[in-house]
């Protein structure tokens, strides 16, 4: 059972100072790198997973035509623990780009971060007969799988594993 949280808050550093697990589920809009701060009031956060709502699509030409170094920062955080980290649905969005980003330049231990385009974490399997059922808007995906090549793929340390789930290429139902 997840707790609400007023993100309108001011978090302290120690506000969640034995928290290792994180898991949020945005529901509805949110600028996605305000999370810096929840990461930030969570010392000890070892594992963070967020699930954005599709709603969150941006126009995909707007953000592939921006220079990519005109992305916002917010100074200050470290997340010295942070191990993992996924993010289910990675949906065209400059917030989720930005959050993305502060956390490969502002987490020295990273070692694995998963960028799911899908609607969950897996792919359909190998089977050519079957029709594609994690779907549900498959051009959004693709272009969210651009958005990751062009953003996050060349800021990726070599001591971090990039796993990006893309569509598959099986038709959907």
């Amino acid at each position: 059972m997840g707790e609400a949280v007023n993100t309108t808050l001011t978090l302290s550093p120690s506000k969640f100072l034995y928290l290792k697990y994180l898991s949020i589920y945005i529901n509805g809009s949110c600028d996605c790198l305000s999370l810096v701060y929840f990461l930030g009031a969570a010392p000890s956060l070892e594992t963070f997973k967020l699930r954005v709502p599709i709603q969150l699509q941006q126009s995909i030409e707007e953000l592939l035509s921006e220079d990519p170094s005109h992305l916002r920062q917010i100074p200050g955080y470290r997340h010295d623990k942070l191990r993992r980290v996924s993010i289910c649905r990675f949906p065209c969005s400059k917030s989720v780009v930005e959050l993305t980003s502060h956390i490969l330049e502002n987490s020295a231990s990273l070692e694995c971060l998963t960028l799911s385009t899908t609607n969950d974490s897996f792919r359909c399997s190998d089977d050519r007969s079957a029709k594609c059922s994690c779907l549900i808007r498959p051009m959004e995906a693709h272009k969210a799988a651009l958005l990751i090549e062009r953003y996050i793929r060349g800021k990726v340390p070599s001591t971090v594993q990039l796993d990006v789930v893309e569509p598959c290429t099986q038709p959907s139902p």
